[in-house]
């Protein structure tokens, strides 16, 4: 099997050769490079007006600063939210640049579309805020995250007519490491319908679905599948993986394992350090049909050792251990 066809099969359960590494063997494109949802690099505003600095503590990715938010009244926001004009974005050469080398008979490709429903309403009011006006206000926070829902609807097709990916991965990280942000009724009440309509849509164009969460979220796992995903990234070990794979087998494919935030996930971690963690995620995670590694080092801002030199290392390792036949 080539890459492809060993990610795709793994994605769906089916006999495959070896455990794939979602970091280097999918072709990524969109994320970061959406300027209009992340804003410029090295910081400013994206289409939205949010502001996005660097951030040590995030490797030197853009945070959105929400000290003076954009949006302060939630019944203010037809009034107050811009949407950016997808128009005026360059698709055809950030294709190009992308995926312009990529054999796409070789690589699966994965369309990443960051800020989903909910972080995207964090993002226009600040995590206080927003999470205030889920409780005060349901009906304005899911009429606005309709419209929201909408816009990216518009960025699944630009994903399909440019890219042609097979996964378009929906990023909304409803969790912190010791659960939701709200309670599972609250998230099936105002995220779930939209989460839902989204993953439809990419359906409806194409694609494969994949849901990105970070943080401690097996409570709606379910959910995910019910919303159409076919995988659910990144899959930290703060989440009862095991169980997870044996509750929900092949309905749902596990994309992490990683101990990313943990000794692992270090700038400094020893190389012996990462050989372990990839072998626990190979002997816990791996005699699932669907599981995917997924998994990063921090790289410390102005270190030789780079944020790619992380992964080849978790890379080496795994295929050292994750050879299934």
């Amino acid at each position: 099997m080539n890459s492809r066809e060993n990610m795709i099969a793994a994605i769906h359960g089916r006999e495959h050769e070896w455990i794939p590494d979602a970091m280097l063997e999918m072709a990524v494109a969109g994320s970061a490079s959406e300027t209009f949802e992340n804003g410029p690099a090295g910081g400013g505003r994206d289409g939205f007006g949010v502001l996005w600095k660097p951030s040590d503590s995030a490797g030197g990715q853009g945070c959105p600063i929400t000290a003076a938010p954009v949006l302060e009244d939630i019944t203010k926001w037809r009034d107050v939210v811009k949407f950016p004009n997808l128009e005026e974005f360059d698709w055809e050469a950030l294709a190009a640049k992308q995926l312009g080398r990529v054999n796409r008979a070789e690589r699966a490709i994965e369309y990443q579309s960051w800020n989903a429903q909910f972080l995207r309403l964090t993002h226009l009011m600040g995590f206080e805020n927003a999470l205030c006006a889920m409780y005060e206000e349901p009906e304005e926070c899911y009429a606005l995250m309709e419209a929201i829902t909408d816009y990216k609807i518009e960025i699944v097709k630009k994903a399909a007519q440019y890219f042609k990916p097979d996964f378009f991965t929906s990023f909304d990280d409803v969790a912190t490491e010791r659960g939701l942000f709200m309670s599972p009724e609250v998230y099936r009440k105002l995220i779930k319908p939209h989460h839902k309509r989204l993953n439809d849509a990419v359906k409806e164009y194409g694609m494969e679905p994949i849901m990105h969460t970070c943080g401690k979220c097996e409570d709606i796992i379910e959910d995910f599948i019910e919303e159409g995903a076919v995988a659910w990234s990144s899959a930290q070990p703060v989440n009862d993986i095991k169980a997870i794979q044996k509750k929900y087998g092949s309905r749902i494919a596990v994309i992490g394992g990683y101990d990313s935030n943990g000794r692992p996930g270090q700038s400094d971690a020893a190389s012996d350090e990462v050989e372990a963690e990839v072998k626990r995620c190979v002997d816990e995670y791996g005699s699932s049909t669907n599981y995917i590694m997924m998994g990063f080092r921090l790289a410390e801002i102005g270190s030789d050792k780079t944020f790619l030199d992380g992964l080849l290392e978790i890379n080496s390792a795994l295929k050292k251990y994750g050879r299934l036949r």
